[in-house]
């Protein structure tokens, strides 16, 4: 898989989100654009917000879905990608600075 799945992400600064029942919506303010996440992509999104991996929420989505592991990790990181792609999310360079 790729380092997106092990590696925390963090929403970048010009990017806003809001959750609306069991969905996210996503305003990015530096490029006008907006995006909304279903409840699989909301629970993604508020897991990276909370600091955990790709990985770790593929896991909590794995067990609560009762579908494999793989299969939930290659979505997410598919999603994940392509959030960093459009420059929602950014790598979370935080967590490496200090620990040097």
């Amino acid at each position: 898989m790729s380092a997106v799945t092990s590696r925390k992400l963090r929403c970048a600064d010009a990017v806003h989100s809001r959750l609306f029942d069991e969905e996210v919506v996503i305003l990015d303010l530096a490029k006008g654009d907006y995006f909304a996440l279903d409840q699989i992509g909301a629970r993604l999104w508020s897991g990276l917000e909370a600091g955990r991996t790709i990985e770790q929420v593929a896991r909590e989505i794995a067990d609560e879905y009762d579908v494999a592991v793989e299969e939930a990790l290659a979505d997410l990181t598919t999603l994940g990608n392509e959030l960093v792609w459009r420059g929602l999310m950014v790598y979370d360079d935080r967590e490496t600075a200090g620990n040097d």
